[in-house]
């Protein structure tokens, strides 16, 4: 049976003490080897960023603060991206 995706959009914003690794941050968020979570860059500035993408189907995509707090937790752990995220869920 086949895995249910979520759409969900996600703001990046810079976190103030980390203003010089933000286009790396962003680099590593949509980088192709994130399989469990791919993002799409939709645009940015040089302290923001639109992003659009799909997760499967679960626990941690109950609402759009659990989705937050999952991703976040998920990008800061191991990977040292320092971004604030706003997470929406497509409904």
């Amino acid at each position: 049976m086949p895995t249910a995706f979520i759409p969900f959009t996600m703001c990046a914003t810079v976190r103030d003490d980390h203003r010089r690794s933000f286009r790396t941050d962003l680099e590593r968020l949509t980088s192709t080897h994130r399989g469990w979570a791919p993002l799409d860059m939709v645009k940015s500035t040089n302290t923001k960023a639109l992003l659009r993408g799909a997760i499967p189907q679960g626990v941690h995509t109950a609402s759009d603060a659990s989705l937050a707090r999952y991703l976040q937790e998920r990008l800061a752990a191991g990977t040292d991206i320092h971004l604030d995220l706003t997470v929406s869920i497509e409904r």
